[in-house]
Formats: C-alpha cells, sequence, structure tokens
C-alpha cells in the first residue's frame, strides 16, 4: 500500500488569510477528511514535496548579527590599537531573548538597530540621540538600505545634581553616615560611626558633559577650618568586595603603588586620607594643592594607580599652600572637553586662575590622562576629612553642566556606563580584561612617550568632539577585537569599516548609511512537522521529542515562493501495530527551536507520501 496526501491551508495563493488568523495558518493549519482513511500496520511517512510563500520577513535568532560601535581616535594605516583611547563594543543589532526567533521586516530590524545603539553606544553625548531610519529611492521608492544618524548633546544648561550615592569603601558602607546633602551643599555632620573616616559621596543625577561640561565647587567652608577637602569625577566603581584594601577599586587597579612627590599618604588610598576612587581629583593634602589621576605606571607591574601631576606649567604655584591661601582660592572649576579636562581655581568674585590645562609639549608625568572610553561616564564626587570633634564643614556645588540628553538614567544599571557592562559581564567581579587592556595601553603609562601617544582631542569645528564614529561589520584586523562582526551585507555596506561623515546641518550630526541593496538572508532554516502522528523525532538542538519530519531550504530573497522536492525520501515509522484510522492532517512549519515560522504567507502546500513499512 502507497499513498500520497495533499495537505494546504487555502485553495490558492489568490485567497489570502493574514498572520495569526482562524486554523488556517500558512504556518500551521488542519485538514480535516470528510470519510476516516485507514494506514495500515507498521506505516511509514515521508515529504514528497512542499510549497510555501515567504512574506518579506527574515528570521532572526539571538546574536545573529553582529557588529561593533567604535567612537575613538581615527588610526592610520600604521597604527594600532595603542593609539586609541576606544574600543569596540559588541552590538547584536536585534534583541532576542535566549532561544528565541524574531521574524522582521527590514523596517522592523531598522528600529531594532536604532533601538540596540541607543542602549549600547555608551558616549554620554551622544547617548539617546542615535536615530535610525529606513532609505528609499526618492523616485521609485525601492529599498536602498538604512541611514544612520549619530547627534550629539552640546546643551549649556547648568542643572545642579539632588541625588547621591554613598561611595567608597565596600566595608565602610552604612559606617560612613554623618553627611547630608542639599541643595548643592555637602556638609558632615557629627553622626558617624567613625569620625575619623572622610565623608564620601558621589552626585549620581547625570554625567557630566563632555562637550564642555563643567563642574564648580565651593571649597571655603572646608578650607577656612583647615580641614583636607577632595573634588573630583569618577566613574561608578560598583564593587560587591568587602575587602578594606581595594574594595573602592576597579578590580584590576593597583593602590599600592608609592608616589615620592606626595609628602604623607597619598588621596584615596589610606583610611585617613580618603577611602574613594576618583579619576581626577584636585585636594587639600595636609596644606597643599595636588591634582591626581588614576594613571599607568609600568613600574607597578604594568597596573593603574594613583598618581599626581606635576603643577610647574600652570598659572598656579606647585604645592600651592592652601593654609595661606595667598590668592583666595575659593573654588575649583573642571571643564571637560572632548577628552581634556581643563582645571581653575576661582576666587570668590570667579577670577579664574589656570591649575591644568593640557598641552602637548608638558612632560609625561604633568599630563592628566585623556578621557577615555573607561571613564566616559563621570559623575561629580565630594569626600572631606573629619574627626571626632572637627565637623559641620561643607563642598558646596554651584555649577554643574550635564547630559541631559540621557533620558532613562539609573547608576546602578549594568548598561549605565561602557566600564560598569564590562564589569558585569562575569561573576563574582565581571570581566576586567577589556579595561585593563584599554587603560594599560601607551597613552596611559608614564613610562612611555605621551607626546606620541597622548593626543587628547578636542571641540572640533563642527562643535562636536573630534572623535571618529564608526561601524565595524566584518572581523577588522586593525580595530580589534571586533570577533564575529557579520552585518555587512544586511547593512548594504560596501565596506566593512564605515565611518561617520558630518553633516550641513546640524553640523554636529555624524551620518553612516547604505550604499548598496541589503541582502535580508535570514539566519534560521525551517523545518516542517506532521503533529498528529505517531512518529518521532529526536531533537537533540532541544534536548526533546518532536514531530518533525523534513529539512526545508530556505532562500534568500524575500517574497518568493518556495518549492521543494527532496531528492531522496526519508521514511519515518509511524510505530503503529494495528490499522491507524486517520480524520485529520496537522500540519505545521517550525524552526530548530520548535518555534511557529510564522513569516508564512498565502498557501502553503505539503504533500506526503505513506508506505507499509518493507521490514
Amino acid at each position: 500500500m502507497c499513498a500520497l496526501v495533499v495537505c494546504s491551508n487555502l485553495e490558492s495563493d489568490a485567497t489570502t488569510v493574514g498572520r495569526d488568523q482562524s486554523i488556517f495558518k500558512p504556518y500551521s493549519f488542519r485538514n480535516a477528511l470528510s470519510s476516516t482513511m485507514t494506514l495500515p500496520k507498521n506505516c511509514q511517512v515521508a515529504l514528497e514535496s512542499v510549497k510555501y510563500n515567504l512574506d518579506g520577513t527574515i528570521a532572526v535568532g539571538r546574536n545573529s548579527y553582529i557588529m561593533y560601535f567604535y567612537f575613538g581616535e581615527d588610526l592610520d594605516a600604521s597604527e594600532d590599537m595603542d593609539y586609541s583611547t576606544g574600543y569596540p563594543i559588541r552590538i547584536p543589532l536585534v534583541d532576542v531573548p535566549p532561544n528565541q526567533v524574531k521574524e522582521l521586516s527590514f523596517t522592523d530590524i531598522v528600529r531594532e538597530i536604532q533601538s540596540q545603539l541607543n542602549k549600547f553606544v555608551f558616549h554620554p553625548n551622544l547617548r539617546d540621540l542615535v536615530t535610525c531610519s529606513v532609505k528609499t529611492d526618492s523616485t521609485s521608492g525601492d529599498l536602498e538600505g538604512i541611514t544612520i544618524n549619530f547627534d550629539q548633546y552640546d546643551g549649556s544648561t547648568s542643572t545642579v545634581p539632588t541625588t547621591t550615592k554613598e561611595f567608597g569603601n565596600p566595608a565602610l558602607i552604612g559606617e560612613n553616615a554623618g553627611w547630608s546633602y542639599e541643595n548643592g551643599s555637602f556638609t558632615t555632620n557629627g553622626d558617624s560611626i567613625e569620625n575619623d573616616v572622610p565623608a564620601v559621596a558621589l552626585l549620581s543625577d547625570k554625567p557630566i558633559s563632555l562637550n564642555d561640561g563643567e563642574l564648580v565647587v565651593d571649597f571655603s567652608s572646608a578650607n577656612d577650618a583647615n580641614v583636607e577637602w577632595r573634588v573630583g569625577l569618577s566613574r561608578y566603581v560598583d564593587r560587591q568586595d568587602n575587602s578594606y584594601d581595594i574594595g573602592f577599586w576597579p578590580m584590576f587597579m593597583s593602590d599600592a603603588g608609592s608616589n615620592e612627590e606626595l609628602e604623607g599618604p597619598q588621596p584615596g588610598r589610606t583610611k585617613e586620607s580618603g577611602l574613594m576612587f576618583a579619576d581626577y581629583l584636585v585636594c587639600r593634602v595636609g596644606d597643599e594643592l595636588k591634582v591626581c589621576h588614576t594613571s599607568g605606571n609600568s613600574t607597578y607591574a604594568d597596573t593603574p594607580t594613583w598618581l599626581d601631576v606635576v603643577m610647574g606649567n600652570s598659572a598656579v604655584a606647585d604645592n600651592y599652600d592652601l593654609s595661606t591661601n595667598p590668592t583666595a582660592f575659593t573654588k575649583v572649576k573642571f571643564t571637560c572637553s572632548g577628552q581634556r579636562i581643563k582645571i581653575e581655581m576661582l576666587e570668590a568674585d570667579n577670577t579664574a586662575h589656570v591649575l591644568y590645562d593640557y598641552d602637548q609639549s608638558y612632560s609625561d608625568n604633568a599630563i592628566l590622562k585623556p578621557i577615555n572610553q573607561s571613564c566616559w561616564t563621570m559623575y561629580p564626587v565630594l569626600s572631606i576629612a573629619r574627626d571626632a570633634t572637627t565637623n559641620g564643614q561643607s563642598l558646596v556645588v554651584e555649577d554643574f553642566i550635564g547630559c541631559e540628553n540621557i533620558s532613562n538614567h539609573n547608576i546602578d544599571n549594568v548598561n549605565n556606563s561602557w566600564y560598569q557592562s564590562v564589569q558585569a559581564d562575569e561573576a563574582p567581579y565581571g570581566d576586567t580584561g577589556a579595561p585593563r587592556e584599554l587603560e594599560t595601553r601607551p597613552w596611559n603609562d608614564e613610562q612611555e612617550d605621551k607626546q606620541t601617544y597622548n593626543i587628547q582631542a578636542d571641540i572640533n569645528g563642527s562643535g562636536a568632539i573630534d572623535l571618529s564614529a564608526k561601524l565595524i561589520t566584518q572581523q577588522s584586523d586593525q580595530y580589534t577585537p571586533t570577533f564575529g562582526a557579520n552585518s555587512k551585507s544586511l547593512l548594504g555596506f560596501p565596506i566593512s569599516l564605515m565611518s561617520g561623515v558630518y553633516q550641513a546641518s546640524p553640523t554636529s550630526r555624524l551620518r553612516i548609511e547604505s550604499t548598496n541593496t541589503p541582502e535580508m538572508l535570514s539566519t534560521r532554516t525551517m523545518f516542517v512537522r506532521l503533529e498528529n502522528f505517531t512518529q518521532e523525532t529526536s531533537n537533540a538542538r532541544q534536548g526533546n521529542r518532536s514531530k518533525i519530519i523534513a529539512h526545508l531550504p530556505r532562500e534568500t530573497a524575500n517574497n518568493k515562493r518556495i518549492f521543494h522536492q527532496p531528492a531522496e525520501r526519508v521514511y519515518l515509522d509511524l510505530n503503529n501495530s494495528e490499522p491507524l484510522q486517520v480524520n485529520s492532517f496537522d500540519v505545521s512549519f517550525c524552526y530548530s527551536n520548535e518555534q511557529y515560522s510564522t513569516n508564512l504567507a498565502g498557501q502553503s502546500v505539503v504533500v506526503l507520501h505513506f508506505r507499509k513499512s518493507p521490514n
């Protein structure tokens, strides 16, 4: 006995039923018989042929399409990543839950890419300002690809932060109360459990803008009382380590390197002098004014640590005496422009005196590190020393220009910054390999020639940060690491390394767009199932039994009618020891995870061949 059974959801493609309607879906349908069909015992089934129509969408799984975003120095052919302060950021084009599939049109994909870029473009001045649109021919309306715009926040609105985050050694979190913050005033009080522990807080509203963002803090209250104080800018270091020595430092950094330039303990290294981390810090150590940063020095096993900067090139004398304060400084001002930090000391009437400003000609130990990718996202950090009898002093934030473009800011979110995102990748402390590799490059090593490596970007003539925005869609040998990048054809890019081009209006906008027609290629193949019969297939990927009877081809073109007839039938036993009475045929199309392939349209036809087992 042999029999062919033709199953179909519709009479023809002209009879259309939309997605998810009735029991006659093109990807899942039932054909009921008007009279019972009897199959002999020990029967087998095979797929004879199949016809189906793709509806123009493609099937995308988790990590199916990958690109990398890079915002840093534009390297010439002779330069490698040692010259860069950036690190390629891996971006899945589509956010798909594990073991799931999304079926998307190109318009859907463009919408997903915009969401993903705004999630993973961590530079605070670009964040939430990426827009993507479908590019079409102005005459024919034919698809031409994608247009991606990177806008930059350059606002000058001053908003004094309102929220704080206790910041410092986790061993003392909760014991470092003893302070209040209100209307910009950070003030010590007598409530500390350990009165000799400096009060430390991070102002956690929005990160400082790196397009001429400013922080101005009045320190006169603490200075008049001859109390040590610290004002700085810092990434948020969220560590769960309760060890006393390094709990408040990035895991890969060291606070053990001594610095002979400092008399006494370094700021941030000991219980008496800081219990805090900062990327950049202006502070009173004893009676002296100091400028510090976390920089690299290969003398200390190539590990970034606290180093102070020799201020002999500034308008303020090196080791300026704050106890006598001859110029009557009352405030410190930070300005962040691109990768550059400018620090000024202000008199009460805001007369400014330059404490530090970048100059390529300075000696290596007189240059602050560039604002690199690890510390793109920085917040004001404040600290005042105290003891059992000395408190009541204040640091007052008078001016702060942050990135108001960031819509949903949550400093505890692992995707709040690039540093936090890579730190959270692996338990218990995350993947510190990326920031360690970045921050031990020659531009951050005082034993290297910073005049060669440490060229810090400023604000360019377009009013934007003078760094290059790139999308990397195939693995690059120069911009590394970019493992798994594979989205060049899908996006219609002519080359795998696409750089943003400044637009006429707004002049700070960088644009990347397709010049080739995108190739819509599904990354998941399909299978056909016979749902209501007794054949068994093992789906090893899922680890379960299945009703799959055949694997189907998937064309690269869209909106295509596909006919497939296997070169050889593969028969599956129905395992029926007695004749089998059949009233209906339940047929469906699925992916390897058994999820329905819902991106079919029109008429689907499945022809089955039944026979008695020859054995």
